[in-house]
C-alpha cells in the first residue's frame, strides 16, 4: 500500500477558497475512479508561522500500476485545473510513502 501526499502553501489571501475547492472539488473528483481511497486533508503545524497556509493531502493507494493509471485518467486533469485556477498563489509537491506496517 501506498500513501501519496501532496503538500501545498497556499497564500493568505486564498487559503480559504483553495481549502473549499480542496473538499468539494479535487476530493470528490479524485475518488469518482476507484484507485484512490481514505482521503485525509491536514493543515500542517511549523514553529515559524510564515504568510499563507501549509497544508497536507493524502490518499492510499494499493500499487505504482495504479497511481499510473490515476494519474493518467484524472491526476493530470485535476493538476492542470488547480494550476488554472490559483496560478501561482497555491504550490505544491508530491511525496509517495510506502507503509510498511
Amino acid at each position: 500500500m501506498i500513501i501519496i501526499n501532496t503538500t501545498y502553501h497556499a497564500s493568505d489571501n486564498i487559503k480559504e477558497i483553495f481549502i473549499n475547492w480542496i473538499k468539494e472539488i479535487y476530493i470528490p473528483t479524485a475518488l469518482q475512479r476507484e484507485e484512490l481511497s481514505e482521503p485525509q486533508l491536514c493543515r500542517i503545524i511549523t514553529e515559524n508561522e510564515n504568510e499563507g497556509e501549509n497544508l497536507s493531502l493524502q490518499f492510499h493507494v494499493k500499487d505504482m500500476a495504479s497511481l499510473s493509471r490515476w494519474y493518467h485518467e484524472t491526476g493530470n486533469d485535476l493538476a492542470h485545473a488547480l494550476t488554472e485556477k490559483f496560478k501561482d498563489q497555491v504550490v505544491g509537491f508530491t511525496t509517495l510513502l510506502e507503509i510498511i506496517e
